[in-house]
Formats: structure tokens, C-alpha cells, sequence
């Protein structure tokens, strides 16, 4: 069986469409505006659970009034082709099912069942983080970040998500360090430089941030639209 990006199986006949979820994934953590891929990749693969799991998701996540209703066509062929996907494939779906339901109790909770057996399914546990900054919740946002640390230890994009949550919990220490070992692993980790970003600037040490800030600036290549206004936001706010 094939793997993804992250060594989780996934079920995939195209390389084509493989290399889009791919794509997805690390675009998804990465802020990258490759992350659309997935759409045309859905789209030319009907019988990917996968690939329309995600597709689904990417419309979900622009939060537009129309959004469940655009998901729906691909969640519809993710569960056509869920019975012959991976468990983990099938639980994907049915958290999409739910969040386009609107049941935010079963959604969280899928999202807890999927990392707890799959804690290298990042793109879940991103969007269980997603959600709880949604509701405000910075202490589920760590524990959702801490279930992945150890099986993630070696994906940047993990210590990102992990410094930002510790920073949002006020623990600025362990914001700061895990945001800097996120950098020494890639330099390019948008989530890891705005994380330090706060912390920087909730410790008064403006100019220190705006430095760091400008160094990283040759980094924001190919970023979608909300990270680069937002990291690029703060970067002009500083000097």
C-alpha cells in the first residue's frame, strides 16, 4: 500500500493523485497555496477517499456561507469510496460528514479517536487545533498538539503547532523553544515565525521581533493569502 507524505497508508491508484495529497498535506501545515492541488486531483479521482476527504476540508476551511454546501459533493464520493479505504480514510470521512453537519461534539470527538490511533495524521490534528482557537480553547489546543509531539518529533510543522499553542496558554518559555527548534529543523515554518512573533512581542522585545522577522521575509514564498498578510502584518506593524 502506498504512503503518504507523513508514512500514514492511504489508499491511491493514481501517483497523480498521490502526489496531491501530498501536496495538501504539507501545504495544509505549511500555509502554501500548493494545498489547492487537491481540488483538480478530486475532481480527475472519484474513487479516492482520501483526495476527496481533503478537498472537502480545503472548502470548509475558507469558512464561506456556502462552504457545506461546496464539501458536500466530494464528501458524497469520499464515502462512495470509503469501504474499500484504510480506517483511518474512513474516519476522515466521517469527520468531514459531521463537521458539514454542523455536529461540533462528534466532529471534536473523531478528531480525538483519529490522532489517538494515528497521531502522525497531522491534518487532523491541525484542524482539531483549528477548532479549538475557534472556540477559545487554548488548553485543548496544547493537549491536541502534545498527542502528536512524540510521534512527530521529527516534523517541523508539529513544534509549530506546539509552540503556538503553548504561546495562546501563555507559557512563553515553551512557545519560544519549541518555536526555535521548528526553525532549526525549516527555516521556512510560517506557523513557527508567527508564533515567535508573539512571543517577542508579548515580551516587549519589539525591535529583537522585528529583526527576526525581516530576516525570515525571503521565506514567504508561496504562501496563501492569510498567512502571508497576516506574518507580512506583522512584520510592517513592527518597524
Amino acid at each position: 500500500m502506498q504512503q503518504e507524505y507523513l508514512g500514514n497508508p492511504v489508499t491511491v491508484q493514481r501517483e497523480a493523485t498521490l502526489r496531491a495529497i501530498d501536496d495538501f498535506i504539507e501545504g495544509y501545515l505549511a500555509y502554501e497555496t500548493r494545498a489547492e492541488r487537491i481540488l483538480a486531483a478530486a475532481e480527475a479521482d472519484a474513487g479516492s477517499c482520501l483526495a476527496n476527504v481533503y478537498a472537502g476540508l480545503l472548502w470548509m476551511l475558507l469558512e464561506s456561507p456556502g462552504a457545506a454546501r461546496h464539501a458536500a459533493k466530494y464528501l458524497a464520493a469520499a464515502e462512495r469510496a470509503a469501504p474499500l479505504a484504510t480506517r483511518r480514510e474512513q474516519l476522515n470521512a466521517a469527520m468531514l460528514r459531521a463537521w458539514v453537519d454542523d455536529d461540533m461534539a462528534r466532529t471534536l470527538g473523531l478528531c480525538d479517536q483519529i490522532s489517538d490511533a494515528f497521531p502522525r495524521d497531522l491534518v487532523i490534528v491541525k484542524t482539531h487545533q483549528y477548532f479549538e482557537f475557534n472556540r477559545g480553547n487554548a488548553p485543548e489546543m496544547l493537549r491536541v498538539a502534545l498527542k502528536a509531539a512524540t510521534a512527530g518529533a521529527d516534523v517541523p510543522y508539529v513544534h509549530g503547532m506546539t509552540a503556538f499553542a503553548y504561546e495562546q496558554c501563555h507559557l512563553l518559555d515553551e512557545a519560544e523553544s519549541e518555536a526555535r527548534s521548528a526553525l532549526k529543523m525549516r527555516r521556512k515554518e510560517p506557523w513557527a515565525q508567527h508564533a515567535l512573533a508573539h512571543v517577542l512581542l508579548t515580551r516587549g522585545r519589539i525591535d529583537e521581533g522585528a529583526r527576526f522577522l525581516e530576516e525570515m521575509a525571503d521565506t514567504w514564498t508561496d504562501l496563501n493569502s492569510f498567512m502571508f498578510t497576516h506574518i507580512g502584518g506583522t512584520w510592517l506593524s513592527s518597524i
